[in-house]
């Protein structure tokens, strides 16, 4: 939630000593728990140094983001075929939370809703397996985004997604989902490199 949050940017050293009286839990959790954030890629573990916040390279966006439009096209398809109607009604309500953040300025609301709109996206694709392959990559990309992004680009994307997956539209769905994962490269590349994707 720390790195997730912002308070331990890229590059940060994460000193056991400190976390372990920070957290108030022993070295070994706090040793399964930094591998465990190894693997999900949101730490670095350097060999006599410990563990710093990851700081990526354009190849893992790139990577990272290939990933992403292979499970999220496919995921939006999923999302058309099987929710519910509570499903899109509550993915419409995320909708609206976000436009009232951005229309009153309040950038952590409209983090909450980008956030809540891709876990009921998740949801609707009724696969457990989905879940789990997306979760670490979509915590990896909220983390990114929320360093400095202005992501109110992508939150407007939602809408579009929204009404294609309501209306049961499979084909735009994953035309929009495909566009709304090129955006979010976009927006990560220029954030993190003040770079433009090929």
């Amino acid at each position: 939630d720390r790195i997730t949050g912002g308070d331990y940017s890229p590059g940060y050293r994460l000193k056991e000593r400190d976390l372990v009286e920070e957290i108030g839990i022993s070295r070994i959790p706090l040793r399964e728990a930094l591998r465990s954030l190894a693997t999900e890629g949101f730490v670095t573990l350097v060999p006599r140094k410990g563990a710093v916040v990851t700081q990526l390279k354009p190849n893992d966006l790139e990577e990272i983001f290939e990933v992403r439009e292979a499970l999220e096209t496919h995921q939006a398809v999923l999302a058309t075929r099987k929710a519910t109607q509570p499903e899109v009604a509550e993915l419409f309500r995320e909708v609206e939370a976000s436009e009232r953040a951005w229309a009153a300025g309040d950038r952590q609301a409209a983090d909450r809703a980008n956030v809540a709109f891709h876990a009921v996206l998740v949801q609707m694709t009724h696969n457990d397996l989905f879940t789990r392959l997306l979760e670490p990559l979509q915590n990896r990309l909220n983390w990114l985004l929320r360093q400095n992004a202005d992501q109110r680009e992508l939150c407007l994307e939602h809408r579009d997604l929204a009404e294609a997956i309501a209306g049961g539209d499979e084909i735009a769905a994953q035309r929009l989902a495909r566009q709304h994962v090129h955006t979010s490269k976009r927006v990560a590349l220029e954030l993190l490199f003040g770079d433009e994707p090929d």
